[in-house]
């Protein structure tokens, strides 16, 4: 009897973990159809559809169930994993890499989509300082993010006694004086945003479609006018990704009040400068070091056949992350709505200036993090040594590294920029130029996203 704890977690181990890889292989495929549903959303939000828009987003959540169902109903039904080993064995490994290459470059359709609606002409120096953090710096998101706040503040500080942006009119408008939202409108859109932001996650624009779907209620009662209403929907379908549970409720409560106080630019631009540095103290904060001490608490009574494991775990979860939730949004639209009510007009479209320069800092640092790609290919060269010709392998991509950190990312989302804003490509063609790419080019062997490992 002391034995069945550790003998019934060698069985469970044994039953999951095929299932495991199983799924890792399949999810790949559930989120390319995420993709695709993205730009079916994007035809209902051009149309003003807000229940197309939501169906959309729910039906997202197919996929997304199906591959986690499917390995763990065959997993429970072969009881040993052998059914679901066959059926992994039986995936060609070539598409599995092949997808998953494609996955990762996929995010590079959704920052050309954004920043063909920034001002890059403009503004493009700026994603270099980002991009030197990040590369040759090794700064993380967050020390990016701190750097851009200072380029920020000097560069307003410096063009302050000149014209601010030339933005639309609905950009430069009064902050409203009065609160258009009622509570009811704040309460949905925050129990949207709880229960679904990341049902429709997808490789291309990740959780933009749930940050649109949350906004929906507020938009539809800020902006009575059909062309204003469609605006804002598209604006809130740009690429988007950022720590749920720590930064994402944040970012919500601050886009909600930006928008009530007619600054709907600053509400796109805070959105961009925010998201990196939060999605890295949330992922930090909350599974590097919160989750880490909960659940190895948790595993530890578990295993003792205690349980308590399994229910402290849960409460520990489900109740913090519900209430500190809650509380950021909160937070964020009184603190957004105090700072917009307290600015001019002026001073507002100057905090949209800095808010845009501090997201093309942020997002120099975060085009290489967020699409992955190296090239695993190789070539011989043969050097003298101690006058004996030595012939040895060198790997292209450290020759790339030296000649520019991340240059495969760079060059990635340039070529989508050009395809999409440039040649005006629509879209859907872009994605399925880049996931035919990734899956030859991943099955074939010589892309990857990321290095193999040096033996």
């Amino acid at each position: 009897a002391a034995g069945a704890p550790a003998a019934q977690a060698a069985i469970g181990i044994g039953v999951g973990l095929p299932a495991a890889i199983l799924l890792s292989a399949l999810d790949p495929v559930g989120k390319m159809v995420t993709t695709a549903l993205v730009h079916r959303a994007d035809g209902y939000a051009a149309d003003g559809n807000a229940r197309g828009l939501a169906v959309i987003h729910w039906v997202s959540l197919v996929p997304w169930v199906a591959v986690r169902a499917i390995p763990t109903f065959l997993a429970a039904l072969a009881a040993s994993g052998g059914l679901v080993k066959d059926i992994t064995a039986s995936i060609p490994a070539g598409f599995v890499q092949g997808m998953t290459l494609a996955g990762s470059l996929l995010p590079a359709v959704g920052f050309a989509l954004l920043l063909g609606m920034m001002e890059l002409s403009r503004y493009w120096y700026l994603l270099l300082i980002g991009f030197v953090g990040f590369a040759y710096l090794k700064l993380p998101v967050l020390g990016i993010a701190l750097v851009g706040v200072a380029v920020a503040m000097l560069f307003v500080t410096l063009k302050r006694d000149e014209p601010v942006l030339a933005v639309p009119e609905a950009a430069a408008e009064e902050p409203a004086a009065d609160p258009r939202l009622t509570k009811q409108d704040l309460r949905r859109a925050f129990r949207r945003y709880f229960w679904s932001s990341q049902i429709s996650w997808n490789y291309e624009r990740m959780q933009a479609l749930g940050f649109a779907y949350s906004m929906e209620p507020v938009l539809r009662r800020l902006y009575p006018e059909k062309a204003d209403y469609v605006a804002g929907l598209q604006r809130h379908l740009q690429f988007f990704n950022t720590s749920v549970l720590v930064g994402g409720p944040l970012i919500l409560g601050s886009s909600v009040a930006l928008e009530e106080a007619g600054t709907p630019k600053s509400a796109a631009s805070t959105k961009v400068a925010l998201m990196g540095p939060l999605a890295g103290i949330g992922d930090t904060v909350v599974f590097a070091l919160y989750n880490s001490i909960v659940f190895t608490m948790g595993a530890s009574w578990a295993l003792q056949g205690n349980w308590l494991g399994p229910a402290f775990a849960a409460v520990m979860v489900l109740v913090p992350y519900a209430l500190i939730r809650r509380w950021q949004f909160g937070f964020a639209y009184r603190e957004g709505k105090r700072l917009a009510g307290h600015l001019a007009a002026g001073a507002l479209a100057r905090v949209a200036q800095g808010a845009t320069v501090l997201g093309f800092v942020v997002l120099g640092g975060f085009i290489p993090s967020i699409v992955k790609v190296v090239t695993t290919l190789t070539y011989r060269q043969t050097t003298t040594v101690q006058g004996q010709p030595v012939t040895q392998s060198v790997a292209i991509q450290d020759r790339l590294d030296e000649l520019l950190p991340f240059l495969l990312p760079v060059l990635v989302t340039a070529g989508v920029y050009l395809l999409t804003v440039k040649a005006r490509l629509r879209p859907v063609w872009v994605i399925g130029i880049v996931v035919v790419a990734g899956v030859v080019l991943g099955w074939l062997g010589w892309f990857a996203p990321s290095a193999p490992a040096k033996s």
